[in-house]
Parts: C-alpha cells; sequence; structure tokens
C-alpha cells in the first residue's frame, strides 16, 4: 500500500514539473484547433492522467513573488484641472553671465523679489544679493544692514560698522569708508550685513527698510513696517556710492565741537560796565563789602575740619620756577594751561585725586609742580611721622612715588599724603630726563602739625602724569608699601582705560565712580570730611562774610541746579557747566550790584526743573520786617518776570537785604521755551524769616529751553528798602543791555550744513508714522520725512545715518544711528543705535517712545539699505 502511494506520487510531481517547465507541451484547451499530432496526444494523455490523480481541492497557498513588469496601457482621458500650488523659490538668474546690478536684472524681465547672483564691475567677483523689484519700478539692491545686537553694550564684538571687528580691523578707514565686507545675507536681520556692492556698484538713490529682527529674506518684503527711498539723484554728488560719500565727502570722523549756548562772558562784561548806571537807578545803593581785601573766592580749595586735619589738603600746581606761576586747585573744576599742562580732580571723593598731564608740547618749560597745604589736629606733637619712596613698572607703565605720613594719635585718623608720577614711552611717547632725578622734593615736611610739601619733575618733561592723593586710616596706623601700591596700581589700570589721554577730566571721573574700590584697598580707610557750606579756614567760601554794617554775619552763598541732582557752589568771578543742561557765570566780587546769570539750555528738553538758591545768615535780631514782590518788563522782544524778597528797617537800622530773582526769554530771536502753566515762574522755598538763617530758592519748570534765570543783590543803607519803581528801573536797564544779543550767539546744536540731507517717498509706512516714533524730547528739533547723512554732534562725533528723519538737535545719537568707535573718551557715542535705548527713567513700550527712548519694537529691529541707479531702471 505504501508503494503504491509513493509510486502515484511520483507520478504526479513529474506530471506538474513537465507543465512548468516544458516550452512544448501546450493544453488543448489552450490550443483548440491545434492539429493534434503525437505531440498533442501525449498532452491530452497527461492532462487525462494528471486529472484522474488529483483529488479534492485544497486550501489557496501562500502568494508568489510579483511579476514583472507590464507593456504601458493606451493614454486615459484627461482630467479636469486642479487647484494651483504654492509658490517655489526664486530662481537665479539664467542669462549666461551674470548682470551687474539688480537694476539691471529687471530691465531684463525678472519681477520677484528674492536672491540672485550679480557682478557689481569687471573687477570684483560674483556675489548673491537680495533684489527688490517692486518699490518704484524695482531694481534695488541691498548693499547692508545694520543690526544692534546689544542696545546695552557700547561698541563691543559684533557691533561691526563701529567698533573694529573682524575684516573692519584691517583696513585703515571705518566701516562705512572703508572696502571690507562683512556677515551674510542670510542674517542680514541678525547681525550687520555688508557687501561688495557697498562700494562696487554705481548708485544714485538710496532705499531704507525697518524690518523686525531674524525676519528670513523670505519675509522681508512683508515684515518691513517702513519702506522710503530717494529720487532725486542725490548720491551722483558724493560720488555714486555710500562707500565713496564716507570717505571723501563726509568722513566719518571726529569734526571740530561748537560752543552751543549763550555768550555769557560777553554779557557779564556789559553788565558790570553798566554796574554804576543800575547803581544809579536805585538811590542811596549801599556797597556791601565782599571782604576786608574784597576778595571771596573761597572756594572748595580745602578740607574743612575734621578729627584728621583743622584744615588742608590745598593743592597748587605751576610749571616754571616763579611764585605768581602757582595756580590754587579748585574741586571739581578742571584747569588747563596749553600747550603746557591740563589739571583736573576727583572732587569730594575717596580717595581724593588731583592729575596735572603734562603735554608740555613745545618742550619750553622745565620744571612742573604740585604743591600740598595742610594743618593737622596734632598742635602739640604727639604722634609719628614718616616718608619713604619707591617705584615700580606696571605693563607698559613707569610709576614713582613719595610718602609723608602722620599717624599714631589716639582717636585721630592717620594722614597718608601721596605723590607720584606716571609716564609711558612706549604708550603716551613720554620724555623724561633719566640722566637726572628728574622727579624729587623741592620743599618737604618734617613734624606733624604744620604741613607743605612740594614735589617736582624737571629735566623738560613731556606727556607725563603728575600726581597726588590722600589716604587716611581710621585706626591711626600708617599705611603699609602693600596698600598704597595696590591702590596706585588699581589708579594706573584705571587711566590705561583712556589711551591716550584725550581727555583728563573723564579719567577722574573714572576714578570717583570707583571710589568704593579704591578706599577698599586701604584697611580702615578714614573717609574724611570736606569743606562744610560754610567753614573754610574760618571763612564762608563764595559769600559775602560780612557786607559792612551788620549786613551779614555771612550771606549771599548762592547754587544751582537741575533737576533733582545737588546744588551747585556758585563760585565769583567763576563759570560752571551743566553739560548739555546750563551754563552759569557770575561777577567778580568787586561789581556793585553782585549778579548771577544762569543760562538754561537744556538742548534736548529733558530736564524739567531749574532752581537758583541763596543761602545767608543775616545780621538782623528778629526786630526786621521782610516782604515778597512781583513784577514784568518788555522791551523790544524781549520779557522778564522778577521776584523780590527784602528785609529792612530792623533795631539796628542795618543796612537792607533786596535779593531779586528773574528770569528773561525771548521766542522769536532766542527761540525760547516756557510753559504756557501758570506759575512756571515761582518760589520753590520760600523763606520767610529776618533771623539768623535764610534760604530762597527760585525755580523755572515745565522743560524751559534758551532762557535766562537770574539773580542780583541789591542794597540800601539806613534800613530803607528799594521802592519797587526804583527796582523795575535798574531791571530794565539789565534787559536793554541783555537785548543787544539779540541772535542769543550759539544757540542750537544745528549742523545741517556739515551733512547731506534729501526728501524721501513712502512705499509702506508714512511720514506721520515716523514724526510718531520719534523720542518726545527730540521732536522739537527732529523733522520726519528725510535723509540724514552724517549727522555730528556738538561734541563732533559724527553718526551714520538718520533713518527716516533729519535732525537739528543737541543729540543727534537719540534719532542717528552707527556711531563711531569713540569708547576711549565717549563710550555713549559709541555703538549701532547709540542711543536709541534713551537713559534711566525712560520706560517706551512696545509701540511708544518715552524721554529720549524709542519704542521696543524700534530698537528691535534691523535696517536694511540698498541703492539704485535711477537712470538705469526701468518701471516695465
Amino acid at each position: 500500500m505504501c508503494c503504491n502511494k509513493f509510486l502515484i506520487y511520483l507520478i504526479w510531481t513529474n506530471a506538474v514539473l513537465s507543465l512548468l517547465f516544458s516550452s512544448t507541451v501546450a493544453d488543448p484547451l489552450d490550443c483548440p484547433s491545434c492539429d493534434c499530432g503525437e505531440t498533442g496526444k501525449e498532452a491530452t494523455t497527461l492532462s487525462s492522467f494528471v486529472t484522474q490523480l488529483s483529488g479534492e481541492e485544497g486550501d489557496q497557498g501562500l502568494s508568489g513573488m510579483p511579476g514583472g513588469k507590464g507593456a504601458r496601457g493606451p493614454i486615459g482621458i484627461r482630467g479636469s484641472q486642479g487647484p494651483p500650488g504654492s509658490n517655489g523659490p526664486q530662481g537665479h538668474s539664467t542669462a549666461s553671465a551674470p548682470m551687474t546690478s539688480c537694476s539691471a536684472l529687471r530691465r531684463s524681465g525678472f519681477h520677484q523679489n528674492g536672491m540672485y547672483k550679480i557682478k557689481p564691475s569687471t573687477f570684483s567677483s560674483e556675489i548673491e544679493v537680495y533684489c527688490d523689484m517692486e518699490v518704484d519700478g524695482g531694481g534695488w539692491t541691498l548693499v547692508a544692514s545694520v543690526h544692534e545686537n546689544n542696545i546695552d553694550a557700547k561698541c563691543v564684538t559684533g557691533d561691526n560698522w563701529s567698533d573694529n571687528q573682524g575684516n573692519v580691523g584691517k583696513s585703515s578707514a571705518n566701516s562705512w569708508s572703508n572696502t571690507w565686507t562683512f556677515g551674510n545675507i542670510e542674517s542680514a536681520t541678525s547681525q550687520d550685513y555688508k557687501n561688495s556692492a557697498y562700494f562696487n556698484l554705481p548708485a544714485s538713490d538710496v532705499m531704507v527698510w525697518h524690518v523686525p529682527n531674524n525676519s528670513p529674506p523670505s519675509q522681508w518684503a512683508n515684515d518691513a513696517f517702513l519702506k522710503y527711498y530717494t529720487n532725486d539723484s542725490f548720491l551722483t554728488q558724493y560720488g555714486s556710492s555710500l562707500q565713496n560719500m564716507y570717505l571723501n565727502h563726509l568722513p566719518m570722523e571726529r569734526q571740530a565741537s561748537i560752543n552751543t549756548g549763550l555768550q555769557l562772558k560777553p554779557i557779564m562784561n556789559i553788565l558790570k560796565e553798566s554796574s554804576e548806571d543800575i547803581r544809579n537807578a536805585i538811590p542811596d545803593f549801599y556797597m556791601y563789602k565782599f571782604d576786608g581785601r574784597k576778595k571771596a573766592i573761597y572756594a572748595k580749595v580745602s578740607i574743612a575740619y575734621d578729627r584728621i586735619i583743622k584744615w588742608g589738603n590745598k593743592v597748587s600746581v605751576r610749571s616754571g620756577m616763579n611764585d605768581s606761576d602757582w595756580h590754587r586747585v579748585q574741586y571739581e573744576n578742571i584747569y588747563n594751561s596749553n600747550p603746557t599742562y591740563e589739571v583736573a580732580n576727583t572732587a569730594e571723593s575717596h580717595p581724593f585725586i588731583t592729575l596735572m598731564y603734562i603735554t608740555n608740547s613745545e618742550g619750553n618749560e622745565e620744571t612742573f609742580d604740585i604743591k600740598v597745604q595742610t594743618r593737622t589736629t596734632d598742635e602739640h606733637g604727639k604722634g609719628g611721622y614718616s616718608s619713604y619712596d619707591r617705584e615700580f613698572e606696571l605693563n607698559n607703565y613707569n610709576l614713582k612715588y613719595k610718602t609723608y605720613n602722620v599717624y599714631g594719635v589716639d582717636g585721630v585718623p592717620s594722614y597718608i599724603e601721596v605723590h607720584f608720577v606716571v609716564y609711558s614711552f612706549e604708550i603716551w611717547k613720554s620724555v623724561v630726563n633719566n640722566e637726572t632725578n628728574f622727579y624729587q622734593p623741592i620743599e618737604w615736611s618734617n613734624g606733624t602739625y604744620e604741613l607743605l610739601n612740594i614735589m617736582r619733575v624737571s629735566g623738560y618733561p613731556r606727556n607725563i602724569l603728575l600726581g597726588h592723593t590722600l589716604l587716611s586710616k581710621d585706626d591711626s596706623t600708617d599705611a603699609t608699601i602693600p596698600e598704597i601700591e595696590n591702590t596706585l596700581r588699581r589708579i594706573v589700570r584705571y587711566i590705561d582705560d583712556f589711551n591716550p589721554v584725550y581727555d583728563l577730566n573723564a579719567i577722574v571721573t573714572k576714578l570717583s565712580d570707583a571710589s568704593e574700590e579704591l578706599c577698599g584697598l586701604t584697611t580702615n580707610f578714614h573717609k574724611y570730611k570736606y569743606s562744610s557750606s560754610y567753614e573754610v579756614v574760618g571763612r564762608f567760601e563764595s559769600a559775602i562774610e560780612d557786607g559792612g554794617g551788620n549786613m551779614y554775619d555771612v550771606g549771599n552763598k548762592v547754587s544751582v541746579r537741575s533737576g533733582s541732582s545737588d546744588f551747585r557752589d556758585v563760585l565769583y568771578g567763576s563759570d560752571i557747566s551743566g553739560n548739555n543742561a546750563y551754563k552759569v557765570s557770575s561777577t567778580d566780587p568787586d561789581t556793585h550790584p553782585f549778579l548771577t546769570l544762569m543760562h538754561i539750555e537744556n538742548r534736548d528738553g529733558s530736564e524739567d526743573t531749574f532752581d537758583i538758591k541763596v543761602f545767608s545768615r543775616t545780621s538782623q535780631d528778629g526786630s526786621a520786617s521782610s516782604s515778597f514782590g512781583e513784577g514784568e518788563i518788555s522791551y523790544d522782544g524781549f520779557h522778564m518776570k522778577y521776584k523780590t524778597y527784602n528785609i529792612y528797617a530792623g533795631a539796628n537800622r542795618n543796612p537792607t537785604i533786596c535779593e531779586v530773582y528773574f528770569v528773561v526769554y525771548n521766542f522769536e530771536m532766542w527761540n525760547s521755551v516756557i510753559s504756557n502753566k501758570p506759575g512756571f515762574f515761582e518760589f520753590h522755598e520760600p523763606n520767610y524769616s529776618t533771623y539768623r538763617w535764610t534760604s530762597n530758592i527760585i525755580r523755572v519748570k515745565g522743560n524751559p529751553r534758551n532762557i535766562l534765570l537770574g539773580y542780583t543783590l541789591f542794597s540800601r543803607s539806613e534800613g530803607i528798602p528799594p521802592p519797587s519803581s526804583h527796582v523795575k528801573d535798574a531791571l530794565m536797564i539789565m534787559l536793554k543791555k541783555m537785548s543787544t544779543y539779540d541772535t542769543m550767539n550759539g544757540v542750537g546744536c544745528s549742523r545741517l550744513g556739515e551733512s547731506a540731507v534729501t526728501p524721501v517717498q513712502f512705499h509702506t509706512g508714512s511720514s506721520q508714522d515716523v514724526a510718531n516714533s520719534i523720542p518726545p524730547t527730540q521732536r522739537l528739533d527732529t523733522t520726519a520725512g528725510y535723509l540724514q547723512f552724517r549727522a555730528v554732534s556738538p561734541e563732533g562725533l559724527p553718526f551714520a545715518m538718520c533713518p527716516g528723519v533729519k535732525t537739528e538737535g543737541c543729540s543727534p545719537s537719540t534719532v542717528c544711528i552707527g556711531g563711531i568707535n569713540s569708547l576711549k573718551d565717549n563710550a555713549e557715542a559709541c555703538g549701532d543705535f547709540t542711543g536709541y535705548a534713551g537713559v534711566p527713567g525712560d520706560k517706551p513700550t512696545e509701540t511708544e517712545p518715552d524721554g529720549k527712548a524709542h519704542s521696543l519694537k524700534d530698537v528691535d529691529s534691523s535696517i536694511l539699505i540698498f541703492t539704485r541707479d535711477r537712470h538705469s531702471t526701468t518701471t516695465s
């Protein structure tokens, strides 16, 4: 049975294989009409046999491998049209050779915004650029972008336009005028960018886009919220490229500074010359005395009574050897004796530091001295004293120093006077005479009470720094050498931040700011007291000590301020300046009536209030009377409002005190700006006392500009106050004299004549949109609808471009971009969006500017700069 089954299986398998692999056997069913021969019979027999062998149909087997691709079928019927697809990326020019510009591409029929390759000149390489093919007929080539990567930093890495970063440092010119490139086109809104078309591609006009930061190129055209352009071919007047303009016509270099304020000295002089006429307007004018020697300038030139000294730290300087050459150093003031030397100090900072930068540019002066005088509290010589000198080197600087120390009295801080000289042959090109002891004392103390020390540098020195600093320790011990040298090393490091020495005042400001750090280098540093408001060697500083006839015990101390800052003392016969806010001048202490004038410039309108304060201690016994008065006069377009305060008719019939405060303005000739609100000129803190201490503060408020705030002192003998009509007559004489300065010489900061200014047309946004984006304090002097190239500040610092505006203001950095690298002496003018962040206290929002600050939207946007040759563009 098994054999039969096996035999059947073999026969069946053989039959199946024969059917699968035989190429000659055909099934009769597939060929019903064929002529059946032997083959057919064989096939039929096999088929019949297999049929006979097959049993019942089994389960379906596994699928076999796919067969080969069949022949292509006939073309079907065309279907209906589908919806349009999205736009693909812009393709490059298909011209056989790259075009020279986007204008050429536009003429050749390219109408889409996007990336193209151009070859600006025969000698330039092929570059990829972004082309705008829409605005005013298209053909605009993107040549640069300005992107602020850190609004709170100044000239840091990434500020390629203003700092020497990357390739920029390899060129002798700055980025606006050199031929180096930086950045890449894909990142033009996330970093500074400049391509070779900036200097290789001839152009006649400029276009600017304001685009949010980090916007991709494909979205620039849609994302730009401002697009404007010039169409007057102005660039052809400046070499037909921005690079040519900044290199040969409007160089991005420091320019000469200008005097922007009223020249107070000429006014003071003419009023002084008219003093007799003014006095005659007040019968029986009392000629008060400033002091017995007609000299009341006891300025901040010493340190008042303290545990350490009765008075002292009087610093004087001179060049040459004549006693008449000594100049007393006044705290806070800078003294300049060009071309010989310049002196500045840290004022009321700790430690006190005086710096004397000796230029001696002509090499005419052989010697330079610093003298310090002090009287300590150690009158009986209980303490000890010492002195030593040393020297050291720090980087490329050499420093020699000599000390004089008084110490060892219980409960009395030590007194440590340090003199030093700094020079650098490599950095400053210093010249010193090494063949002699060029730095030595010519007078030196030998005790603990009366101190007089003079240090001299000799041998016709040039470009060196002579200095003095005062240290002190609460525990009455002497300072150690490491403490002194660590302090001096730190001072040198701060000096090194200003190489070469451009601005001595900037250095001492830096040192003042480092007060805590410097004091920390001396263990138990004692912060000695500076002069009080009225006690300097027993005399009232900048005041009338008596006045004669018991007018004052001491009085007429004048001080000024802007805003909420500290009051600054007015020194008789001297001038002071409050930066861009105000200038002050007063008459000498031999002029009657005494007069102080405060020219309020307030260039950017940022200060709301200005004050003059007069402080006195009268000699009245309380029986005197007081009164207030006010009035207003005008003359030939000039207006004066005034207020008076009188003390008179005391029991002793002392001379009267008539304080007169006034404000002068002229809308047409001085361009004065005052508030229309009531009370813009008023007493801020009126005084109602006639006994002992009196103090009055007059205030003008409402962000005033280009006005004069003044104070004068009238007086009459026998306790009789000046009649109001006499006061008015005297003030009219003053007003007429002031009116001779009808143009307020120098008022304003406009330097448009040093710029290229051209109007713009708007494609996206409007002139009003630009006007709304101008910081509020700049709107009076800034006009929308223009492009200004190389705006210059009053200090002479240039700014490359003012997007959408022209400015005649005093702070172009707030509306212009592209400051130069001015880190050495004016860090605030350094950077891409230099002043866009405003000042502390400004609170801009996303869309609204505030104070000097731009909106956050403006700060977080990039400026894209395009150029085009207008004469080669078609609007087809």
